[in-house]
């Protein structure tokens, strides 16, 4: 751990070559020169160079001495930023599925993301020490940050400062990444199309309940044939029971919620249902081919 002085040499040092002060590949001042600048013993120095080659912005070159790193890893390292925890009941799917393709590296963004998930502005919470450090050394590119009423609280995010995102919904001092929703729902009713001319869709939502119906529609199917219903989570298992167990039954499901999916699967189950495929697609959703225990009735349920 380094000393107090230390640190602050580091942050002088560091803040030097991050503002372009010290250009990339500049030979740093051997260790006498630094000795004498900063008026500190050879141990200090060591480890104030050990910690700046920790982060990635010096480099050593043999006998010739050291050098401010051409490029520098912050440059293509990210943070994701989210208050919940995976087996709360405010972890949704729609979280999962971010997580679990940050964890694959498939994000499709050229650099490294990074998850810091349990964010809860605590002084022992290491997620948040590990955002503050990140804020106050600006050792990464940028943050992409999942709104909660935690998150909107978080000290460190209160001022400007490095490069922020808020996905979804808006938070202070960020730019906002708004899903698209409609090509999600256009996406969404083509593929069940292939496999169904009985439709149900079920949404907490109203108005994307009326715009799943209205997109099944528009790609050819008869309205009668497209059956909306309106359901919260509480209840959607035993909605759903009741829903397969008619003689004329859908023959998939248009989930527009992740909340909905788990009683959704509950009341497929206790209605002699059995999942018989999931997480067809990690990129386009997930989709959930059903069958009766008993019968040759099959059904593809599909959320987006």
């Amino acid at each position: 751990m380094p000393s107090r002085k230390a640190e602050k040499i580091v942050r002088t040092l560091r803040d030097e070559i991050l503002s372009g002060q010290r250009a990339p590949g500049e030979k740093l001042p051997t260790y006498d020169a630094l000795i004498e600048q900063f008026r500190i013993t050879r141990p200090t120095v060591a480890r104030v160079l050990r910690a700046l080659r920790k982060e990635g912005l010096i480099e050593v070159n043999g006998t010739r001495g050291i050098f401010v790193a051409a490029s520098f890893p912050h440059h293509r390292r990210y943070l994701w930023v989210t208050s919940e925890q995976p087996g709360s009941l405010e972890w949704t799917s729609f979280l999962a599925t971010i997580l679990d393709l940050i964890e694959r590296n498939e994000t499709g963004i050229a650099g490294e993301v990074i998850p810091l998930v349990g964010v809860d502005g605590r002084a022992n919470n290491p997620e948040y020490q590990q955002l503050c450090e990140a804020v106050e050394h600006s050792s990464v590119a940028g943050l992409f940050l999942m709104n909660s009423a935690a998150v909107y609280l978080l000290p460190a995010l209160q001022t400007p400062g490095l490069p922020r995102v808020a996905i979804w919904a808006p938070l202070p001092h960020a730019g906002l990444l708004s899903l698209d929703f409609d090509a999600l729902l256009e996406r969404a009713c083509a593929r069940l199309l292939e496999k169904g001319r009985r439709v149900a869709v079920i949404s907490p939502h109203a108005p994307n309940l009326a715009r799943a119906q209205e997109y099944l529609c528009k790609q050819g199917l008869d309205e009668d044939r497209v059956w909306a219903l309106h359901v919260a989570p509480v209840g959607c298992d035993r909605i759903t029971e009741l829903l397969f167990d008619r003689d004329d039954r859908p023959d998939a499901i248009f989930v527009t919620d992740d909340n909905l999916v788990k009683p959704l699967q509950g009341g497929l189950r206790v209605g002699s249902l059995q999942l018989a495929s999931a997480d067809r697609s990690r990129r386009g959703g997930r989709a959930h081919r059903v069958r009766r225990a008993r019968g040759a009735v099959r059904g593809e349920g599909s959320h987006r």
